[in-house]
């Protein structure tokens, strides 16, 4: 089955050009077609990696479409039946694409995504209980820091997306040592890192909702694609390597409020009524600490402020989208059994 790869750059040419090399020099029984949305592109951008990769299909975008953007554009350019996304900041490994098609092909028709396996580039050590944090530590779900060595230990970024009862998304197996045991919390979705798709069932569900920009565009992905009574499986032997927070910090102010803002958006677009009034009670509860503490908050009163404006946008338009797909309370329920309930 022929394959489109999909990455979208913004301002970072070595390292999407690093990623187009992995992808490039993989062995595939298939047709591999590779597709570079460049967001605000500009004229001499665009002549050199047209100059450089005359195989490459570019689309230039003169604005900045976020990654849900750039992926919507990338997918209406490629031509293959099935579309494998890679993050720019992403190395695919030998084997990468022949295995995450052969999972999806292995599924049938209604496996419309397999996720790949990412690790972290580089090593780690665990960082000593009491020893003060540093400010590039990764933090783990049991609270465990990991700091970067040379020497230390290879650990996984994600096998997948997991979800939880408040809406949260969060990667699968985040900085787990490679060789421990994976962890047994459902697979919800993908990560939009690195993943295989179904042209036909994206198209059957919507595509990527554009209005995201970034974060959480490919849970609500995966949540529409479960609705429709598609699966999601995981391929843990198709890997690639990460280089994480390379193109956007992993705790800015953009990323606070884009996680806050779309994590709410999602839930009002997909999930049940139950599950829709806990979030939304849950995201007045945090506006309440964060605007009585704004030094310690997630986010800042202008922040606060600027979700209250466009929150009867997000009302409006999940409403407009679950009319449209017509699924009810129970299916909505159903999926919901999913859910990490151990978060």
């Amino acid at each position: 089955m022929d394959v489109s790869v999909v990455i979208v750059d913004w301002h970072q040419p070595e390292l999407t050009r690093r990623a187009i090399d992995s992808v490039r020099s993989q062995r595939v029984d298939a047709e591999v077609e590779v597709v570079l949305v460049v967001n605000e592109a500009d004229d001499r951008t665009v002549a050199d990696y047209r100059a450089d990769l005359p195989a490459v299909v570019l689309v230039a975008e003169p604005t900045n479409a976020g990654f849900a953007g750039g992926v919507a554009r990338g997918i209406a350019a490629a031509s293959a039946p099935v579309v494998a996304l890679l993050n720019n900041d992403a190395v695919a490994d030998h084997g990468f694409l022949a295995r995450g098609l052969a999972a999806l092909t292995a599924g049938g028709d209604r496996v419309a995504a397999v996720a790949a396996t990412v690790v972290l580039e580089g090593g780690f050590v665990p960082v000593p209980v009491g020893a003060a944090p540093g400010p590039d530590d990764l933090v783990g779900v049991d609270g465990r820091r990991w700091r970067r060595d040379a020497d230390g230990r290879t650990l996984v970024n994600g096998t997948g997306v997991v979800l939880d009862r408040s809406g949260n998304g969060r990667d699968r197996d985040w900085l787990r040592p490679l060789q421990d045991a994976p962890e047994t919390a459902p697979l919800f979705g993908f990560s939009g890192g690195a993943v295989f798709l179904r042209r036909d069932a994206l198209a059957d569900v919507g595509g990527f909702d554009e209005s995201l920009f970034m974060y959480y565009e490919d849970l609500d992905v995966s949540w529409r694609l479960r609705l429709a009574g598609y699966e999601v499986r995981h391929a843990p032997d198709a890997v690639v390597t990460h280089r994480h927070a390379a193109s956007s910090g992993s705790d800015s102010p953009l990323v606070r409020y884009q996680s806050m803002r779309n994590r709410l958006a999602v839930v009002l677009r997909n999930g049940s009524p139950p599950m829709v009034r806990r979030v939304v009670l849950r995201t007045l509860a945090r506006a309440a600490r964060d605007l009585l503490r704004p030094a310690g908050g997630q986010l800042t009163p202008a922040q606060w402020a600027r979700l209250g404006r466009e929150a009867p946008g997000l009302v409006a338009h999940a409403r407009r989208a679950r009319r449209a797909d017509g699924t009810g309370a129970a299916a909505r329920r159903a999926v919901e059994s999913l859910l990490d309930t151990g978060t």
